[in-house]
């Protein structure tokens, strides 16, 4: 058995495709993928869009500088 994945557009490509499908006789899941982070991650990218929004931010300087204190 062989996987395709296709990145379907619009939902008249998705509707296309499955006609195809169907009339091949081709078996097919659907799936929609959504990428979820957890909630502390979200409120650490938020916290941190607030402290550049703020000026609250550091000169990155590379890794090298910061292990080297």
């Amino acid at each position: 058995m062989t996987t395709l994945t296709i990145h379907l557009e619009d939902e008249k490509s998705e509707k296309a495709i499955k006609a195809v499908l169907d009339v091949l006789g081709v078996k097919y899941d659907e799936a929609e993928e959504a990428i979820t982070f957890p909630e502390h991650v979200i409120a650490g990218v938020r916290k941190s869009k607030e402290d550049v929004k703020n000026g609250r931010v550091k000169e990155y300087k590379g890794l090298n500088a910061i292990l080297n204190r």
